[in-house]
């Protein structure tokens, strides 16, 4: 299957967790991984790994391994992240500093592009080496920089405003860690930050546990 076909959504969760768990791989000085060693640093099973890999063609070799760095390019490239595009950030508050602060999105090659809020108190601050920009200055990054992921991070009853001054703007991927029903025209791409379905997920399985 070649890179930017699209495939189902949980195949591509495994993937970014397989490439995550290479990366640590490559960072330990680990040259090859077989399908076992992948499947015991991913939690998932032996069968699942090679099942997904096989979908995309032949990485290894039977009997000796995966290596790590020729793997690892190779699912980057099926995701599209050789090259990610960079990341916005709307709201300086609790959540967007936090995220800014964590570096979590340089762990899979993302970066901070900048982020923006309307409160006069915040803009000017500096969050991780990143400068607060007014709103209204949302326009011109997008326009210099070009295909951009949007992370809103902004208060309860605030979204909604913040989706349709992105969409003006032509950002069609959007990230929100706010839970209310958003409105977004055909095309644009919009996911939610559900922790009350992870925590419902970590219940389940704690409760299937029990019954072990």
């Amino acid at each position: 299957m070649m890179p930017g076909k699209k495939v189902s959504e949980k195949t591509i969760r495994r993937l970014s967790h397989y490439a995550r768990c290479l990366r640590r791989a490559r960072a330990d000085g680990i040259p090859i991984v077989t399908s076992k060693h992948l499947s015991e640093r991913c939690g998932i099973s032996s069968a699942a790994v090679r099942k997904d890999l096989a979908v995309f063609g032949e990485f290894g070799k039977q009997g000796s391994g995966y290596g790590v760095s020729d793997l690892l390019e190779n699912i980057e490239r099926i995701l599209g992240t050789c090259a990610p595009p960079a990341v916005i950030v709307i709201g300086a508050g609790n959540i967007g500093s936090a995220l800014l602060e964590s570096g979590l999105a340089g762990t899979g090659g993302y970066s901070y592009l900048a982020i923006f809020d309307n409160d006069p108190d915040v803009i000017g601050k500096t969050i991780a080496g990143v400068t607060v920009q007014p709103v209204d200055e949302l326009r011109e990054v997008i326009s210099e920089h070009g295909d951009v992921i949007a992370i809103l991070a902004v208060p309860p009853g605030e979204g909604q405003n913040a989706v349709n001054n992105l969409v003006s703007t032509g950002c069609i991927s959007i990230l929100s860690f706010t839970l209310e029903p958003l409105d977004i025209p055909d095309g644009v791409v919009l996911r939610y930050v559900e922790v009350s379905t992870e925590l419902d997920i970590l219940t389940h399985s704690m409760k299937c546990r029990d019954l072990l």
